[in-house]
């Protein structure tokens, strides 16, 4: 049986089981770039700094218990080490570093995945990370960070009166940056559609050292979400196992270009037969090329998207 298929046997509903453990995600401060490294500055606001509250980012559900952080800190290393890999790669015009984290359906957990992802990243040396919410209708991050009269995505992708400098804010995390959605527009989904919104990607991923994670909404409720895995160069998709059902993955898949380096993040794995417990991390490579790690016990289903 391959990875793929042993990944979504996990899909299947088990209602006799036992409650999935909570998710304990990476608390840590990130490590600045070494002196003399070169990295060029995030454009960014000068004006304000955003400061990460793990106390009220715990309460929304975001962040797991303190005292788990170095179980979950090793789960989100498994993970990002194939991603920065594919960044890596020597292929022209994917932007590998620009990563949509994206779903079939809401309440997978795709924006916990998104920011504890983004946390474990800001601790690689000579790194930057920098946040976008790409899900402009619910709009997490931007409401997780008090946000939502700043200009984001859809001012700076809508017009040109408003640059990157403008739309992206620093955090007290070293190498960590946030950029939210923007002002609302019912035109959302062609404005990130546009040359102007690919232009401002291939603006902040020209800087090699640099990652730009977008949260985006759900493949199969949203057309925002197929335009942006189009811009990206590597896609997460986060499924919630024993619950979404295998057709509403595959159907998910699917919606993704053939040649789009993508990983399934299995969340909330009750058991994994390879291991005592389970969270299964499955990479596509390009052409649908399969890769297989896993790592601790699943994080827990983010119910806010």
């Amino acid at each position: 049986m391959s990875f793929i298929e042993r990944a979504l046997e996990q899909l299947k509903p088990e209602p006799e089981s036992a409650p999935a453990e909570q998710a304990k995600p990476v608390i840590q401060r990130g490590q600045p770039a070494v002196p003399g490294s070169a990295v060029p500055e995030v454009p960014c606001r000068a004006d304000r700094v955003i400061r990460i509250d793990r106390a009220a980012l715990r309460s929304a559900g975001v962040l797991g218990p303190e005292d788990e952080e170095r179980r979950i800190a090793e789960e989100y290393r498994l993970i990002k080490r194939p991603l920065l890999g594919g960044i890596g790669r020597d292929d022209k015009g994917k932007l590998g570093n620009v990563v949509v984290i994206s779903s079939a359906v809401p309440g997978e957990g795709k924006t916990f995945t998104c920011l504890n992802l983004a946390l474990s990243l800001a601790l690689e040396r000579d790194l930057q990370v920098v946040v976008i919410d790409g899900d402009v209708a619910k709009r997490d991050i931007t409401h997780l960070f008090g946000l939502d009269e700043e200009p984001g995505l859809l001012d700076a992708a809508g017009t040109t009166s408003i640059g990157l400098e403008q739309a992206i804010f620093s955090t007290d995390v070293a190498s960590l940056y946030i950029m939210p959605a923007g002002n609302q527009h019912l035109e959302a989904t062609e404005i990130l559609a546009s040359e102007r919104t690919a232009a401002l990607l291939s603006q902040l991923a020209a800087e090699p050292r640099r990652v730009v994670l977008i949260d985006s909404p759900p493949l199969l409720v949203t057309t925002e979400a197929g335009v942006l895995a189009a811009l990206a160069g590597q896609v997460i998709l986060v499924v919630k196992a024993s619950e979404t059902p295998q057709n509403v993955v595959m159907s998910a898949i699917e919606s993704i270009a053939e040649d789009k380096a993508l990983s399934l993040v299995l969340n909330q794995v009750l058991s994994v037969p390879e291991r005592s417990h389970g969270y299964y991390y499955g990479g596509y490579g390009y052409g649908r090329q399969q890769s297989e790690a896993s790592t601790g016990t699943a994080a827990k289903d983010d119910s806010r998207g």
